[in-house]
């Protein structure tokens, strides 16, 4: 039976649309569409957006008032539209500053002087003991920030705003000793801080440098940045800025995270007045990383750089200021060139610039052509300081010792080792082998047996320096091995790697006979040499070992140049084993039986996770061989790449070590990783054990292959490592 509701319902409906249609007819159409609407506003709200980014466009000066105009948008550019309501703006700066050249004998690089500067007294009890004779007035430079939202306004677009500084460039207060006049022909910066709900996703730092005559930004040519920050800081430091227990490069409550911003700020008359300590940005940066600086901040809060562990050579300006890369600035190569503050913060306890003079001609007039320090635009000035490690580059650059793959043989009666190494050196027309070869002072092949097993079982070495060839032909150098006793599989897929040290001269910047150079460089130049699979029938294509690390990851901050200048807490043996993808973990092994706790094991994954939390024996506060470490150890990025965090531990044995009540126990690779930071804890120890894993387990409980953690915790898997820790892959 028909619904006869539905079918009433659909007759009407078609009834009263005949009637509007007729009734339209007869009223009359002209046919034509109405006038559009006008268009909705398309933005966001500060609130709504999760980051924001701002694009300074340009700036006017106008008897003195200053106006710069920007736009504000989230990471997508999708416009802001409540920067001059919103509530939670905590944070606006804007400074700005003039680029005065400088006088003087030889090149000066130009200074930034703030129009903005306060004359500061010393406080008496922020005055920190043993500080008392070097307190007194100071100037600091600044940015105004009282002003905040009351400066801006909103442009006619949505995302364009306008501030105007409070500050008038035609009525600055005089400051003795500072030419603070307004000049118009001279490049200026702006610099600008915002942050919005005290959120490190909604802060920006940005910079604008342009002429006063137009208005508009200047080139690079006619500004001054030295430094990159993600180049020159930020492959060692973090830039993980939300995160909590990060040891940041995020400065002033964490407001201010740009160079081009701090070196307004921090420029060559800003000083501290609680410590007489020079704020200049170079004079600071150097002793810092030097390990003596202190400085009395906000409310006396001290902040004393005496622990800081710096893992790279100080001598070399290179270590931090990078020049001839896609990102280098302009005027990287600027820092060659002197001023007294720079070069005084390593050779002169002073910062009056007048005693910094007199220390320097002291101690070098009589040794020193003037040029080295005082140097014309264009000449070499401060890269006297790293001659030592270009001819080290140069080293390694030209010269390579590798292993011949396919030619390892071992004879098991005779125990006789052989093996082929090819030798390259681009500096010279004929090659000899390391034996005779006098600017050598080491040279040595390492073989690990056992790529898949972490060299469980065992290694060889062989002194090339000590061992003439059997045989040299085209740069190959063959050699035979006697009284080497080798108990293991000859297929077994196993690795190489040969370190050479040469003596290198700073006049030549190229290696020379041992005790011949006109300049010597006082440490040999370390040689890293490639990682080489083979086995001892010379198979080709022999399965390598998984790699976890690389030596481009650890040569971010441990620069590779001076790995023999290194030791103590830095790096070890004197830099003879300096091939952290495969070397080092011929030795540093979990088969080496240890008397200590899990994380004083040597083996190479505890040792490192261990050693870079700080989690070892001596380590801790004040301990010698504490370190300083500039990331968050949490962030597995700093050390590995995209890739390697795989946790394919299958055949890998586990670390067998000592407990304090146990005894002789035992952890499964993945588990004493994770342990070298974790510690022993009965919550994560039950874990492990639940996951087919070993954690202060007896002796010979592990099954190799049967820890699961990689189910779930290797990278990509939804409790992956790069997910449960702040991994940020750069």
């Amino acid at each position: 039976m028909m619904n006869k509701f539905n079918l009433n319902t659909t007759a009407k409906a078609v009834f009263s649309a005949g009637l509007l249609a007729f009734a339209l007819t007869g009223c009359g159409s002209d046919g034509k569409d109405g006038e559009d609407g006008e268009d909705g506003v398309v933005g966001l709200t500060i609130n709504k957006a999760k980051s924001l980014q701002v694009d300074i466009t340009s700036t006017e000066i106008l008897d003195g008032a200053i106006s710069v105009h920007f736009e504000l948008g989230d990471a997508n550019g999708t416009p802001i539209t409540d920067l001059t309501t919103y509530d939670n703006v905590d944070s606006l700066g804007m400074g700005i500053a003039k680029l005065v050249p400088q006088g003087g004998k030889g090149y000066k690089t130009p200074q930034w002087v703030s129009y903005i500067n306060n004359v500061v007294e010393p406080v008496a009890e922020y005055i920190p003991p043993g500080f008392e004779d070097k307190a007194g007035t100071q100037i600091q430079a600044s940015v105004e920030r009282s002003c905040k939202q009351e400066c801006l306004t909103a442009g006619n677009v949505v995302g364009q705003y306008t501030y105007t500084f409070q500050v008038n460039l035609n009525s600055i207060d005089a400051i003795e000793g500072l030419d603070l006049a307004y000049d118009e022909t001279l490049t200026h910066r702006i610099t600008m801080e915002l942050r919005a709900e005290g959120s490190a996703d909604k802060l920006v730092n940005t910079h604008f440098d342009f002429s006063p005559i137009t208005g508009e930004q200047v080139s690079p040519e006619e500004t001054r940045t030295v430094n990159n920050l993600e180049e020159s800081c930020l492959r060692c430091h973090s830039d993980n800025y939300g995160h909590a227990r990060a040891p940041k490069l995020a400065m002033h409550d964490g407001k201010r995270i740009a160079l081009e911003n701090c070196q307004v700020c921090h420029n060559n008359y800003s000083a501290d007045p609680e410590t007489g300590a020079s704020l200049d940005f170079a004079y600071m940066a150097h002793k810092i990383h030097k390990s003596d600086y202190l400085v009395a901040g906000y409310n006396g809060s001290v902040h004393d750089y005496s622990e800081v562990t710096f893992p790279a050579d100080l001598y070399d300006c290179q270590a931090c200021h990078i020049e001839n890369s896609d990102n280098s600035p302009v005027d990287a190569a600027n820092f060659k060139h002197h001023t007294a503050l720079a070069c005084g913060s390593c050779h002169s306890d002073s910062t009056d610039p007048a005693q910094i003079k007199a220390d320097m001609h002291g101690k070098y007039i009589e040794t020193t052509d003037c040029s080295t320090c005082h140097a014309d635009e264009g000449m070499a000035g401060a890269a006297h300081h790293f001659t030592d490690a270009v001819a080290k580059q140069n080293a390694q650059d030209s010269y390579s010792a590798t292993l011949i793959a396919n030619s390892v043989s071992y004879d098991s009666a005779a125990q006789e080792l052989t093996f082929a190494v090819n030798i390259e050196d681009t500096n010279e027309e004929s090659v000899t082998s390391p034996d005779a070869d006098g600017r050598l002072t080491h040279s040595r092949i390492m073989l690990g047996f056992g790529n898949t097993d972490d060299f469980e079982q065992g290694y060889q070495r062989v002194d090339l320096l000590a061992t003439a060839p059997t045989q040299a032909a085209d740069n190959v150098f063959t050699y035979t091995i006697a009284d080497i006793n080798l108990t293991i599989d000859t297929t077994t897929p196993s690795t190489a790697v040969i370190t050479t040290k040469m003596c290198v001269d700073r006049d030549s910047l190229q290696g020379v006979i041992c005790g011949t150079g006109s300049d010597e460089a006082v440490s040999a130049a370390t040689l890293v040499g490639d990682i080489v699979p083979f086995n001892l029938v010379g198979d080709e294509n022999v399965e390598a070992r998984r790699q976890v690390v690389s030596n481009e990851t650890c040569a971010n901050c441990h620069d590779g140049k001076f790995l023999s200048k290194f030791g103590g807490n830095k790096i070890p043996h004197g830099g003879s084993y300096t091939n952290f993808e495969a070397e080092c973990q011929m030795c540093h092994n979990a088969t080496y039986s240890s008397s200590k706790s899990i994380v004083e094991h040597i083996d190479f994954k505890v040792r490192i996770h261990s050693l870079h939390a700080n989690k070892r024996e001596g380590q801790g506060t004040g301990g010698e061989d504490r370190i300083t470490f500039p990331e968050y150890y949490g962030n597995c990025a700093t050390c590995h790449d995209k890739g390697q965090l795989s946790m394919d531990t299958a055949g890998v044995p586990a670390t067998q070590t000592t407990d304090a009540e146990l005894g002789r126990v035992e952890f499964s690779p993945i588990a004493a990783t994770c342990i070298s930071c974790h510690g022993v804890k009965e919550s994560l120890v039950s874990h492990i054990r639940s996951e087919g894993g070993a954690a202060n387990d007896p002796e010979g409980t592990y099954v190799p292959g049967s820890e699961t953690c990689a189910t779930c915790h290797a990278e990509g898997k939804a409790f992956g490592v790069d997910s449960i820790h702040p991994v940020n892959y750069k």
